[in-house]
Formats: structure tokens, C-alpha cells, sequence
């Protein structure tokens, strides 16, 4: 490894979701907004960001469930599901966000795009990965599509320019899940460990400390 290589800065990014968790997809934003601007000042900057897609209630069944049904047993009173979706929106709106969840119908088993993501990464670029991953948000929070049904899944990846293959789909072993279960989580360079819909800021700030800190690798 030249001198040169060896003072490359570099940053491993594991992503943690489940396209069903609104926070996920404030989430989401933040951190493209976050690494935009590290690329930005650090144009020399190598990195990998890996996606790690899991449903966190696989027992929703394939069809899904009645959206608002759901969160009413889920917080035990109207004024509980009320109060949680203010706050989300309050948060959503600082990316741009407004999600209508009374007009979700269906809350779906999010097991199919959680595979998609996994497995669409070995194709996509960062950009490509990012635009994939707010398509499958905004399916399910603005157009309430579905999105446990294999053919809104199919739909999305084609319009992705992913190859379909329904049964390689389907055989995805479950992404790994965070330590602590929660989510959106990430790492950075496997040392600072954020989780929660973390402002940009907060992220760029724990980026820059993980790559001022990082080791270069050894050279093979």
C-alpha cells in the first residue's frame, strides 16, 4: 500500500430499518443528507454503507392487517395512536416529510422488501440504493399500497431496474437485526453506534469523529 492510499480516509456505514417504521424513514434522509455532506468535504473519502433490512413483526401475516386496528391494540387508546403520529409528523416535516396515516389501510408483513433491500445492494449504487429504499417508504406511508403483496414488491423492484426473481426472493434468510432491536440504528466504522431517527448533524458529527479515528487497512 502506497503512502498515498494508506492516508485515504474510509468509512463502513451498517444501516439498520424495516420499511414499516415511519422513524426509519426520517431516518433514511438524514443519513443521506449526513454522508452527502461528508462526500462533500471529503471528496477523497472511501466508503460502504450496508444495508441490514429485517422485519421486526414477522408475525403480521402475509395479507397483512388492518392498519388502523392495529395501532389501536398496539397503544391501547385513540388518543395514544393520535399523540404518536403527531409526534412522528412533527419530526418528519424537518425532511420534508408529511405522512397521512389515516389513509394507510393496511399494515403489511414488510418480510418481501426487507429481502429486496438486502439483495439489491449487490447490484445498486449508493444513489440507486437510496432512491429503492424511499420508493418502498413512500409506497407504503403516500400511496398505501401493500407492499406485503409479492406483486406490489415485483413493481417497485422493476421499476428500480432490478431483475424479478420471486422464488430467489423469497429464500433471503432474515437480515440481521441491531444489538439493541431497535431501529434506525447505525455504525459507523463499528465504533460510534447511534440509534433512533438522529438529525443530520448529529450523524455527520459521529461520521467525521468514526473516519478521524479509523486505521487504514493492511494491504493484501
Amino acid at each position: 500500500m502506497s503512502a498515498e492510499n494508506s492516508a485515504t480516509p474510509r468509512l463502513d456505514i451498517d444501516f439498520y430499518l424495516d420499511i414499516v417504521c415511519p422513524w426509519c424513514w426520517i431516518g433514511v434522509r438524514n443519513l443521506r443528507a449526513a454522508l452527502q455532506e461528508l462526500r462533500h468535504q471529503q471528496p477523497e473519502l472511501e466508503f460502504r454503507l450496508t444495508w441490514h433490512a429485517d422485519t421486526l413483526l414477522p408475525q403480521i401475516p402475509a395479507e397483512g392487517v388492518d392498519f388502523q386496528a392495529f395501532y389501536l391494540a398496539r397503544l391501547g387508546s385513540r388518543q395514544a395512536v393520535t399523540a404518536r403520529r403527531a409526534q412522528v409528523n412533527a419530526v418528519a416535516r424537518s425532511v420534508g416529510l408529511q405522512i397521512d396515516f389515516d389513509a394507510i389501510q393496511i399494515f403489511p408483513n414488510s418480510r418481501l422488501v426487507c429481502a429486496l433491500i438486502n439483495l439489491a445492494q449487490t447490484s445498486l449504487t449508493t444513489d440507486g440504493m437510496f432512491d429503492l429504499v424511499e420508493s418502498l417508504f413512500d409506497a407504503h406511508f403516500m400511496q398505501c399500497r401493500n407492499i406485503g403483496q409479492p406483486e406490489v414488491v415485483q413493481s417497485l423492484a422493476l421499476a428500480a431496474g432490478l431483475p424479478w426473481d420471486a422464488a430467489h426472493l423469497a429464500a433471503q434468510p432474515p437480515g440481521r437485526r441491531p444489538p439493541a432491536g431497535g431501529v434506525p440504528h447505525v455504525k459507523f466504522n463499528r465504533e460510534q453506534v447511534l440509534t433512533g431517527a438522529v438529525p443530520a448533524a448529529d450523524l455527520l458529527q459521529a461520521m467525521t469523529q468514526a473516519v478521524a479515528g479509523a486505521q487504514p487497512e493492511a494491504a493484501h
